[in-house]
């Protein structure tokens, strides 16, 4: 008799050979993406956020504006007042909200939204100040005047501080539409500043106490270290200037301009610029905030931080930011990547196993 014996044969051991185009990352653009995911992002916007305007509830008040509107020189186009004009005014007008974005991409007409949106102030006397870069104050004066009928525009954009000078020592109420167009650079500049110490015996004395005190000589802006006092005073050999937008805050009363309109606000992202604390006078006296602009993030969490804390900063602080700490918004909204060098990482730590 023959026996056969069986012996179980070896697993196979199998390897999944990857696609290499599915290793790949896939990249889609924004718009294919929206085209295919854009009904869903939308309804989950409406289930979780309860959106100011929609177009298939517009009530008696959006009625009435749509009215006004066709009061204009130039009539908007209709995409132009449903995303755009009515949206913003009604935040404004109806729900008394302090400050809103307009965010559109380049020829969408942003000027001309901003325009109509102050057109709809419900008041008949008001006065709106604008905010651009230099070389579009004069496009805005332009846009203005064949756009609003029966406006009165006001260039504040040279060295002249005669008008404000004016409005300051005799305060007037706007009769009709008044638009104040100004540049971000005139409204930033201000005087160069020097160091005013005494000196009594040979040492260095704050001029208010009379204390010895100590300063670098690069501060050109030092206080007592004593008493708090100013050490400093107008360089009158430099340019003789003063900020525009520093002189608003300072002698004009709150709520004075009925609206502000901030051209191109993604360039007033920094924290410690001058034209960042310009933008801060500036919305200081005004009653209601639009900011313009067609790339309102740069690609980072803290590109958003500082323009928020100066429109928004109720919200900003009941939502536990603290204004100074952009680390702290990026956590929670961005990306934070942490690199670690070698001689930062104690000798007991295990370095291979830090990324």
């Amino acid at each position: 008799m023959e026996t056969a014996t069986l012996t179980p044969e070896p697993e196979r051991v199998t390897k999944n050979v990857e696609d290499p185009e599915q290793t790949q990352p896939k990249t889609i653009k924004l718009a294919e993406f929206l085209g295919e995911w854009g009904d869903i992002l939308k309804f989950q916007v409406i289930r979780n956020m309860d959106p100011v305007y929609s177009p298939k509830d517009e009530d008696d008040w959006d009625r009435e504006a749509r009215e006004k509107l066709k009061q204009l020189i130039r009539p908007p186009f209709e995409s132009q007042t449903r995303r755009g004009i009515l949206p913003v005014a009604r935040s404004f007008y109806k729900e008394d909200n302090k400050a809103a974005f307009l965010v559109g991409e380049m020829g969408s007409g942003k000027t001309f939204m901003g325009l109509a949106v102050a057109h709809l102030i419900p008041k008949p006397g008001k006065r709106i100040l604008i905010q651009c870069p230099g070389h579009l104050v004069q496009k805005w004066i332009r846009e203005a005047e064949e756009t609003i009928p029966g406006c009165t525009c006001f260039n504040l954009n040279d060295k002249s501080m005669e008008q404000l000078l004016a409005h300051k020592l005799h305060l007037t109420r706007p009769i009709g539409t008044e638009i104040w167009v100004i540049g971000k650079e005139r409204a930033k500049l201000h005087f160069q500043r020097k160091r005013q110490l005494v000196i009594r015996r040979g040492a260095e004395c704050c001029p208010e106490c009379g204390r010895a005190v100590e300063c670098s000589e690069t501060d050109k802006a030092p206080g007592c270290e004593h008493c708090g006092a100013r050490m400093w005073a107008a360089d009158r050999d430099k340019v003789r200037r003063y900020a525009k937008a520093e002189f608003i805050k300072r002698f004009f009363p709150k709520n004075f301009f009925d609206l502000l309109i901030l051209d191109e606000v993604h360039e007033l992202k920094g924290g410690g610029t001058a034209q960042g604390q310009a933008m801060s006078c500036l919305i200081a006296r005004s009653k209601k905030v639009l900011a313009l602009t067609g790339t309102l993030m740069g690609g980072y969490g803290r590109d958003l931080f500082y323009l928020l804390w100066r429109m928004f900063p109720r919200l900003m602080k009941a939502a536990g930011f603290e204004y100074g700490r952009t680390l702290q918004f990026a956590e929670r909204y961005g990306v934070v990547q942490r690199t670690y060098d070698s001689k930062d990482v104690g000798v007991s730590l295990n370095i291979a196993s830090i990324h």
